[in-house]
């Protein structure tokens, strides 16, 4: 009596391509793919989606969350608001790349100066975060400390990854 699972079949069409195409990028397992493929996926599509609030003056200031648009007109909140949507945008973009793993293996250097460049985006994105917390969504408490929280999250997170990769901890990193 044989059964469905005695012999192998091959696989379909669409896991072929699959499997090619996450090879192409560098993963070796497929679950890897998919979870890139959905993550980075997602901040790339979120960074896309954000672009059009760089035009200060036309597009947030029509979409800006009620009462916000006031505050965002003196000049300090305003140098904040335009610091932070011109360096988190592109450093969200980058980020998303960073993780591809053609890019690390095959490309090293190119992985690290797309390394600094994130990271010295998103120092500035959390400066210019902490700049306009005050009046961002209304400057609530509980607004001002998850912005405080993210900022400190965010710089303690990528201190230890160049702590990590300067001690030569690949792993840790």
């Amino acid at each position: 009596m044989t059964s469905q699972f005695d012999e192998p079949s091959s696989p379909s069409t669409i896991v072929r391509t699959f499997r090619k195409t996450y090879t192409a990028l560098g993963f070796s397992k497929g679950y890897n793919a998919l979870l890139w493929f959905h993550l980075a996926g997602a901040m790339f599509g979120f960074c896309l989606a954000r672009t059009p609030y760089l035009a200060v003056d036309t597009y947030f200031r029509k979409n800006a969350a009620p009462g916000e648009w006031f505050y965002f007109r003196q000049p300090f909140y305003r140098a904040g608001i335009i610091l932070h949507l011109a360096v988190v945008i592109p450093a969200g973009v980058l980020a998303a790349v960073q993780f591809t793993p053609v890019l690390r293996h095959k490309a090293l250097m190119l992985h690290r100066i797309n390394g600094y460049v994130p990271v010295s985006l998103v120092m500035l994105a959390n400066i210019s975060g902490l700049m306009i917390a005050r009046k961002s969504f209304g400057g609530t408490v509980e607004t001002q400390m998850f912005v405080g929280l993210l900022a400190l999250a965010t710089t303690v997170s990528m201190a230890m990854a160049w702590v990590n990769i300067k001690r030569l901890q690949i792993a840790q990193h």
